[in-house]
């Protein structure tokens, strides 16, 4: 019968959206810039299911993975939300880097107290990381980069099969790559600012013993901040084409991890 046909079709349909979304809303709810707290959750809800009913049509999914027991599907979501949960930590390690080399700069700077709040990770952290952090979101979107994640979550569809994750060693060992190499992002992107700090670090010392009838500690501060504000200003041409570089990097190594990921 047509009727029974058309309500055959439309469960199948709502079985094979349910299991999209448990992929497609961990990676959003993750993801750098979307997945941030100052995003409201209706906001990330309504574009997860947005995205789940764009990709219905285009994925193909095995419906029979919702027939089995409760424990079953709630298998299945863990396992989606562990995959999303680690495609979104080794993104988030480049704007990681930016944040510890803002708070490094701004500690040398004298503005250790003076923190504002991340709206990225929703935490304290100096005027200088909350400036590179904002400049590189900027960065971010403007190279298309979470296009990156949209792509590779369609493609991981046809990599890894839903409640198929296959956590490995070099699953690990690429995260631990990605966290030491965000270090060294930060040294990069802290070193012209960081250096300029240290030798007038160094100079305001030199002078201190010097020519010891000069108030230091008054001189010192503001003297700090504002070299400080030169070369993190003058670092930013140095910036965007470094944050270029680790973007693009990024864009290549997501999808082999989520490959790696597939068996």
């Amino acid at each position: 019968m047509p009727e029974a046909a058309l309500l055959n079709w439309t469960l199948t349909q709502i079985l094979a959206l349910v299991i999209i979304l448990t992929r497609v809303a961990p990676l959003l709810f993750f993801m750098p810039v979307i997945g941030s707290p100052s995003v409201p959750a209706q906001v990330k809800i309504l574009l997860a299911l947005m995205v789940a009913l764009v990709l219905l049509p285009v994925v193909r999914v095995d419906t029979r993975l919702l027939a089995g027991a409760p424990l079953g599907f709630a298998m299945l979501v863990l396992t989606e939300v562990i995959l999303g949960a680690t495609l979104a930590v080794f993104a988030r390690c480049v704007f990681a880097a930016v944040e510890v080399a803002g708070q490094m700069v701004g500690i040398q700077m004298g503005l250790g107290m003076a923190g504002v709040m991340d709206p990225q990770l929703g935490s304290q952290v100096s005027p200088i990381g909350m400036l590179w952090n904002l400049t590189a979101i900027l960065i971010f979107l403007g190279i298309n980069g979470h296009h990156m994640f949209f792509s590779t979550l369609v493609e991981s569809f046809d990599w890894i099969r839903p409640g198929t994750l296959n956590l490995t060693q070099a699953t690990f060992d690429g995260l631990m790559q990605g966290a030491s190499q965000m270090f060294v992002l930060a040294v990069k992107i802290m070193a012209p600012a960081g250096a300029a700090l240290f030798f007038s670090h160094v100079a305001m010392g030199i002078i201190a013993k010097t020519v010891p009838q000069i108030p230091i500690m008054i001189v010192g501060l503001p003297m700090n901040i504002a070299v400080g504000f030169i070369f993190v200003g003058l670092s930013l041409g140095y910036f965007l084409p470094l944050m270029v570089t680790h973007f693009e990097t990024l864009a290549r190594l997501l999808p082999k991890l989520a490959m790696g990921m597939g068996g």
